[in-house]
């Protein structure tokens, strides 16, 4: 039953990033295959969907290899669960008043942020292992998201490109952005406390 039902999500999963990608290249949003590459797979929904995707996909492959026994580490399964739930959060919490897809784009929007994520947190609270996480490796779930944010903050400073609007220097400032990085951050810390504090007592229930 586990492995039918982590079939389905991956499918799911990498037909909804790969639908997303050709909607996006065919309305030609970001120009050409390169741009469109390069503005797609900067965004964090999308960077952290794949996460999601791998996370679901890698384990049914039964790999004895570095990435199959990373992809199984319980603490790497629930700090993918807190980065794509922050996904959702921070897409209906803040963008999603700015944002109207239309027709399959819209359809995979949801997928994107919406069903992926309940699957995954689904997954994560009720069948995947979490009873041996250290709280000692919560700094280390910080280190996906801010190699993101500094990464998005020097491909913008090349490009003129921001994928949110938080993270747009050329509108807000250094200080700002500085100042929402650092936020983030700290949320992520915090998060990362609560989600292996939530596993420990979803282990013993």
């Amino acid at each position: 039953m586990k492995d039918k039902f982590r079939i389905i999500c991956a499918l799911l999963g990498w037909a909804t990033i790969l639908g997303q990608y050709i909607v996006l290249l065919s309305e030609g949003t970001y120009g050409g295959v390169a741009g469109t590459s390069l503005a797609y797979f900067g965004f964090f929904t999308v960077t952290t969907n794949i996460l999601v995707a791998l996370a679901f996909s890698v384990p049914l492959l039964k790999l004895d290899t570095r990435i199959g026994r990373f992809f199984e580490r319980q603490s790497v399964r629930a700090a993918i669960a807190l980065y794509i739930l922050v996904v959702a959060i921070v897409y209906y919490g803040l963008l999603a008043k700015d944002h109207n897809p239309e027709g399959i784009s819209a359809l995979m929007n949801v997928g994107l942020h919406f069903v992926m994520p309940v699957l995954y947190l689904l997954d994560w609270a009720v069948i995947a292992a979490k009873d041996k996480i250290a709280f000692k490796s919560a700094p280390y779930w910080t280190l996906y998201p801010i190699a993101y944010g500094v990464f998005n903050l020097v491909r913008g400073h090349m490009t003129g490109f921001y994928p949110y609007p938080f993270l747009d220097i050329s509108k807000i400032g250094i200080g700002a952005v500085s100042l929402n990085m650092l936020g983030f951050a700290l949320f992520y810390g915090i998060g990362a406390l609560a989600f292996i504090f939530l596993g420990r007592v979803l282990s013993k229930g």
